[in-house]
Parts: C-alpha cells; structure tokens; sequence
C-alpha cells in the first residue's frame, strides 16, 4: 500500500530507511544530525507543499519511500518532478516500482512534465539503468561531488 507521509511522527518513522540510504551515499556524515536535519527538512517542504514523500507499506510498516520536489525547471521553466531519494528495503526491493510508477502519475498530474531520476553510482547502477531506460528515461547528466 502506498501512502503520503504529512507529519512528523511519519517522518519518524521514515528513520530506519533514511538510515539504510545514507550507508549507500559517498557523503561524510554524522548520522544523529542528518536524522534531526532531516526531519527539519522534509516537515517544512511538506508543510509548504514544495516536496512531498510517498511511502510504502506492507502490514502497516513503512519499507520504502520515494521523496521528491516538483519545481520549474531552472533551464526553461518547465514544471519538472524531481526524486530527492529513492529507497526500498532489500526484502521488498521488487515492490518498490509501485512507488516510482505512482510517483510518474501524481507528478503528470501535478502538471510536470519533465521527471528527473537519480541514481548513486555505487548502488546497482546498471540495474537502475536498464530500469529507466525500460520506462523511457534518458541519461543526460552525471555529477561529481567534493567534500569542502
């Protein structure tokens, strides 16, 4: 079952996912202030309706979610629905299509018409890949990123 997460208390519970994401990212980080940063973050752009998260649940714990912002675009103003995170728990990983496919619908009809899909290069990016070009996603840009 997918559900929007609208409060803190849900965004709490989105922890554990947050937790299990962020051992895949390349960043440097201290995980007790990126678990309250965090929290600060997405409560506030879903209170002003900029981001929202989709979650997904099996028997009432929440084992995936898919966070995202729609936005126009900053090259021509397109509306775009950019994905900020994408994550599903390794026992359910072929349930988490169900988030991106609900993802691609609410953001059509939102009015974007652009999707942006990112993907950290070390985990299964040649899967991903085969993914979004199976759904007709185009790679058109890679970003390198430095610590300051």
């Amino acid at each position: 079952m997918i559900t929007q997460i609208s409060d803190r208390e849900e965004l709490e519970e989105l922890l554990v996912i947050l937790e299990n994401f962020y051992k895949l990212m390349p960043y440097k980080q201290d995980l007790a202030k990126v678990r309250s940063t965090w929290v600060d973050t997405w409560h506030s752009l879903i209170l002003t309706q900029v981001g929202k998260i989709f979650a997904l649940k099996q028997n009432d714990k929440i084992v995936g979610a898919i966070g995202f912002v729609i936005h126009p675009s900053l090259e021509d103003g397109v509306k775009v629905c950019t994905e900020a995170f994408w994550y599903v728990d390794e026992k359910y990983r072929g349930k988490g299509l169900s988030l991106l496919l609900h993802l691609q619908k609410y953001a059509k009809a939102q009015g974007a018409e652009r999707m942006m899909m990112i993907h950290l290069s070390n985990s299964m990016p040649e899967k991903l890949k085969k993914l979004y070009e199976r759904l007709g996603y185009k790679e058109i840009e890679t970003i390198y990123m430095k610590e300051l």
